[in-house]
């Protein structure tokens, strides 16, 4: 795997798996020894996640 880092925040980072063509996300809880839950997604599924974010966005305005 060759992993290029997109997005990394303090609880959030955002990276491209380029040898399979995915993206991971990876969210944790912030704690001493923090809890790790990693989403692996192919395009398609970025796509959806994209749509979902964006009607989100327009509803928290």
């Amino acid at each position: 795997m060759a992993w290029i880092q997109i997005l990394d925040r303090e609880h959030v980072s955002v990276k491209l798996d380029n040898q399979d063509d995915t993206a991971l996300i990876e969210i944790n809880d912030g704690g001493i020894s923090p809890n790790y839950v990693t989403i692996r997604l192919r395009e398609h599924e970025v796509d959806e996640l994209i749509e979902a974010l964006q009607r989100v966005k327009q509803s928290i305005r």
